[in-house]
């Protein structure tokens, strides 16, 4: 997106071919995310997209990108100029936010790209990426690094058994564990 588009408010034409193809995703699974589903959905002919996106599988790519670009953002934000570094604590805390209190669209959009991920391998890489430049900046935090990439990693599994589905929580659970880990991360220095 131009600073033009942003300061006058505008989406860029490929930012909302990929609210388009999430929504699709979101709500009806990634079978159903096609080039003409997503050029119907965001109002643009077929060769409109295909300037973007040559194939699903590029714009299906793409999806996983900006998701992967948004969890770095929420877990190691960019500090602004002239501001300090993100301490890994306050990393944790949004963590924290994120898995017990992810909005259903967005839930159903993680599940379904999890998914998709694990039926193409070839898309795993920025997930990848994702965990190993999270897990190393965590283990670089000091003399308690050990407990922040334990209570990190309590809170990715919390959410990929939930978004796997493998395991789902009671709400009498998801409290104990939402304290206990709360907790934990408010005893950080």
């Amino acid at each position: 997106m131009t600073e033009t588009e942003k300061k006058a408010g505008r989406v860029s034409s490929r930012d909302r071919l990929l609210d388009a193809a999430a929504d699709i995703v979101s709500k009806q699974g990634v079978q159903q995310l096609t080039i003409e589903a997503v050029a119907q959905a965001a109002s643009v002919t077929k060769a409109g997209l295909i300037y973007h996106f040559k194939t699903r599988d590029d714009l299906l790519a793409a999806l996983v990108d900006r998701m992967i670009g948004e969890l770095d953002m929420l877990v190691r934000p960019s500090p602004g100029p002239g501001a300090a570094d993100v301490a890994p604590k306050d990393a944790l805390v949004e963590l924290e936010r994120e898995t017990f209190e992810m909005p259903e669209d967005r839930r159903r959009l993680m599940t379904n790209l999890l998914s998709a991920v694990l039926a193409n391998p070839h898309l795993a890489a920025p997930a990848q990426g994702l965990y190993a430049r999270t897990y190393d900046w965590l283990a670089t935090s000091g003399a308690e690094s050990g407990q922040v990439m334990i209570l990190a990693l309590a809170l990715d599994a919390i959410a990929l058994l939930e978004l796997l589905n493998l395991h789902r929580f009671t709400p009498q659970q998801r409290d104990a564990l939402r304290a206990a880990i709360g907790s934990a991360i408010g005893a950080l220095r």
